[in-house]
């Protein structure tokens, strides 16, 4: 069969049939172009009104009306209105806005003062006001990025102790790895027991800021910070192998809330050929300062402009430290002192003549974490406290947190909070000094005492670091305070489980633990066997000269 093909003119002048070949039923449709970059709309939209479509008139420009919905509005047709009236009160227009005048130009209008057609501009008297100036000097105080900003309040600080070309660096880890770390709670068990013991006086239970006591200096009394290679009692039980790991309860709490730390820091580790380890402090070290406002997000720093001033760190350090002696020894009574098997080890009546030992029980314990780590460690107690309905008696610990000033530390005002929200003064110091706190709790831990003592001591005036007063004091259960400020023993004991195991991996000989004082890292070092006594020659050289100094 064949289909005639059907005809197809040629266009030559453009795309698509000629207008002479369109088909009947196509002629009269509307056309409407369009690109592919077009939103997509409605065909037709039949709930809006004429009016709308009035108003919106400028955006349908370039469209083509023919695929316009047109409404066709009757006149007939009337809203009927069912709103109530309001009481025929009197109806209130709304005020438009309107721009400010200026002072001065109100002035002129009401026959005030004249302008003077010479003065400045208004907004140069706005630039110069006391409020504008305000916030002028905070940016230049570095304020523009933000009041908190950390970058603003950034201090290099310096390491603990020089580092020297011959050192050998063995590890290097983070401390938040240590975080992670776990282990079991070793078996505890006490060896002996030296010095004395003091009962509490319970009347410090009651103090407020009405009745605060004044902190008096215990000049007379002495307190003993000996490290662990000088311990006589020590060098004794490493003798008879009582333990192959010694150390004392500063350095092993210190080591168990080391993440928490923000200052630097070093401990000397020294491992005998026989696989023994002493964990132990420089002697010229300050290990045994206590830190202030450490953890805090502005802490203490050094003033060039006023280099002295009474709120640097090392001054600081200094006066919390004093603080921490003096409220341990007040807080307790004379009667009814607890003789302990041993007298004080570190006091020598003939040397220190005119002074006496401060109330301190050395408690000597051996921790065994397995079967080839016995840890022999050096804990302190500070007191004693009889049990309310029994003749049972608790060992307690005594310290003291000191408020210096509480707009610069950025916490609250002592005095008035301390009465009403002890708790709320508590938890801006464990924010502002959780690493101090974490170790006093770690230290209460080791030493198994029942109560954990916590003195509030301020200044009596903000410009004076010599006088203070006892505002009250807390009383916690170590373990209890643990959990309070987010501290697992288990953690605790990881820690100080991966330090041995990594030391014991090391050959003989000596080694700093030392913390980068600007990054939260822990490096460990091999130094030469003559480290510590370089570095208390040292010490004796720089104290000579001051002395010289000073007679000069």
């Amino acid at each position: 069969m064949n289909f005639p093909p059907p005809s197809c003119e040629n266009n030559a002048d453009s795309w698509g049939p000629l207008e002479t070949d369109l088909p009947a039923q196509y002629l009269a449709l509307p056309y409407a172009p369009f690109s592919p970059s077009d939103r997509l709309g409605k065909s037709a939209d039949f709930t809006q009104s004429a009016s709308w479509q009035q108003k919106k008139s400028h955006k349908t420009q370039g469209v083509n009306e023919d695929f316009m919905y047109k409404v066709e509005e009757n006149a007939d047709f009337k809203l009927v209105d069912t709103k109530k009236d309001g009481g025929g009160g009197q109806k209130w227009k709304r005020k438009t806005f309107q721009p400010r005048r200026s002072n001065q130009h109100q002035r002129s209008r009401f026959g005030g003062n004249k302008v003077d057609p010479n003065a400045e501009p208004a907004k140069k008297e706005y630039r110069n006001q006391p409020q504008r100036n305000k916030w002028a000097k905070a940016r230049e105080k570095g304020w523009q990025r933000g009041r908190n900003n950390r970058w603003n309040n950034r201090v290099d600080r310096q390491a603990s102790v020089r580092i020297e070309q011959d050192w050998e660096m063995k590890e290097e880890f983070d401390l938040a790895q240590l975080i992670k770390l776990k282990a079991n709670v070793p078996v505890a068990t006490d060896l002996t027991w030296a010095g004395h013991l003091d009962p509490y006086n319970e009347t410090y239970d009651k103090l407020s800021t009405k009745n605060a006591r004044p902190l008096r200096r215990m000049e007379d009394r002495g307190f003993y910070t000996v490290t662990t290679m000088e311990d006589p009692i020590i060098e004794n039980y490493a003798v008879n192998k009582a333990g192959n790991v010694f150390a004392t309860d500063g350095i092993i709490s210190h080591l168990m809330a080391c993440t928490r730390s923000v200052y630097p820091w070093d401990v000397v580790v020294q491992k005998l050929p026989d696989g023994t380890l002493f964990f132990d402090k420089r002697d010229s070290s300050q290990f045994d300062m206590l830190t202030v406002s450490e953890t805090s997000n502005d802490p203490p720093k050094v003033d060039e402009d006023d280099p002295d001033s009474i709120n640097t760190p090392e001054k600081l350090s200094l006066e919390a430290t004093m603080i921490n002696q003096n409220f341990s020894q007040q807080c307790l009574q004379t009667k009814g002192r607890m003789e302990m098997e041993h007298p004080n080890p570190f006091f020598d009546e003939e040397e220190e003549e005119g002074m006496k030992p401060a109330s301190v029980a050395y408690r000597y314990r051996k921790f065994t974490m397995g079967p080839d780590t016995d840890i022999v460690v050096r804990c302190e107690l500070h007191g004693v406290a009889q049990k309310k309905n029994s003749t049972e008696k608790q060992y307690l610990t005594c310290f003291a947190l000191n408020e210096w000033d509480g707009k610069e530390a950025g916490g609250i005002e002592w005095r008035a909070k301390i009465d009403t929200q002890k708790g709320a003064v508590l938890a801006t110091e464990l924010k502002n000094n959780s690493a101090k706190l974490a170790r006093w709790s770690a230290q209460s831990i080791l030493a198994d005492a029942d109560i954990m003592k916590i003195g509030f001591v301020s200044r009596t005036d903000k410009k004076s670091p010599n006088s203070h007063e006892v505002l009250g004091t807390s009383q916690f259960k170590p373990k209890d305070f643990a959990v309070q400020i987010n501290m697992n023993v288990q953690n605790m004991w990881g820690i100080i489980k991966m330090l041995v195991e990594l030391m014991r991996k090391q050959d003989d000989g000596k080694y700093v633990i030392l913390r980068d004082p600007n990054k939260p890292l822990v490096r460990i070092y091999k130094v030469p066997m003559s480290f510590n006594e370089d570095s208390e020659s040292e010490s004796e050289e720089e104290s000579s000269e001051e002395e010289d100094d000073e007679e000069e």
